[in-house]
């Protein structure tokens, strides 16, 4: 059974028990591949009126093949910019990915660099692995998963480092501002954000809808587990809402839906109580928020706005 520390005495004893965390928490993820130069190429570059659009590739390690993405540059302002990084949702729908965050098809709902590049931002969003152009196995990502578990990686992993890569790319460009980088996701993009945030940080601000997950309570629901969240070992030193809490003290904004299927309320509301508990011992409760409201899985209209306040208020 795990020994889980969710609770503090001192910011001395938080910032002694975060460092050891945080490598523990590279352990779980697993073996990083080999950094290699990211080879970028400008595939098309589009004005769409109020803003441009480029569509962009660059590499993230040896045998991946170029990952695929969409820069968003807003006209008619100084630069540099905040940017974003953009993560898309999950939702089985393996032919979409970047697509999506830009307007191109799928849900208005998720029309999110799109929306944020129209307030001023220059924004990233690329296809997370087996995603639109990076599909890889029939059944979506569960070959690909276990393909990784079985040579010492994981899927979080990879996907800690593809945002890590896609980072360094953002940041080459002069558009963007380096100081002033956000980072949001949905659903998948939540776990996503929640996975990269205890080790890069460059991101200055973070919004997460809707991924908010127990072990603890997956366990005695006997819920499947989200490839994302397959951390082998990591349950011994912690919960998943340590992700969170150790992006103290930057500002950090989570979303739920009460009647939600994905992240359920129990989960919501434990790891609400034990972030902010972290956040208050820090001296920044208020640059964490957790909102709610009524619904089942989606990034609502009201969320989207909420979490573009929260970018304005703080970058």
């Amino acid at each position: 059974m795990a020994q889980h520390r969710t609770e503090f005495e001192s910011a001395e004893q938080f910032e002694q028990a975060r460092e050891e965390l945080v490598e523990n928490y590279r352990k779980c993820l697993g073996r990083m591949p080999e950094p290699r130069p990211l080879q970028p190429r400008t595939l098309e570059r589009q004005d769409r009126g109020d803003y441009i659009r480029e569509k962009i590739e660059y590499k993230v390690e040896p045998d991946e093949p170029p990952v695929s993405a969409y820069l968003l540059i807003p006209k008619n302002v100084e630069f540099p910019r905040p940017g974003i990084v953009c993560l898309h949702q999950h939702g089985g729908q393996f032919a979409l990915g970047k697509s999506e965050q830009v307007g191109r098809i799928g849900s208005d709902l998720q029309h999110v660099a799109l929306e944020l590049v129209r307030l001023g931002y220059v924004t990233i969003a690329a296809d997370s692995r087996c995603f639109e152009q990076r599909r890889k196995y029939w059944d979506g990502d569960g070959i690909y998963s276990s393909s990784l578990l079985i040579t010492g990686r994981t899927l979080a992993g990879a996907f800690v480092w593809d945002i890590q890569r896609e980072i360094d790319y953002f940041v080459s460009r002069q558009e963007v501002d380096d100081q002033r980088l956000g980072i949001i996701g949905h659903s998948m993009g939540a776990m996503q954000t929640a996975l990269v945030l205890p080790l890069e940080p460059r991101i200055k601000v973070a919004v997460a809808s809707q991924g908010a997950k127990l072990y603890e309570n997956m366990l005695k629901r006997g819920d499947g587990f989200p490839h994302a969240y397959l951390l082998p070992g990591f349950y011994q030193y912690a919960d998943l809402d340590a992700l969170h809490w150790l992006a103290a003290p930057r500002p950090l904004l989570l979303f739920g839906r009460r009647q939600d299927s994905v992240s359920h309320l129990d989960d919501q509301e434990e790891i609400e109580r034990r972030v902010r508990g972290v956040y208050r011992l820090v001296d920044a409760e208020d640059r964490f928020d957790y909102i709610r409201e009524d619904g089942t899985h989606a990034f609502s209209d009201r969320f989207r706005r909420e979490a573009y306040t929260w970018f304005n208020r703080w970058l």
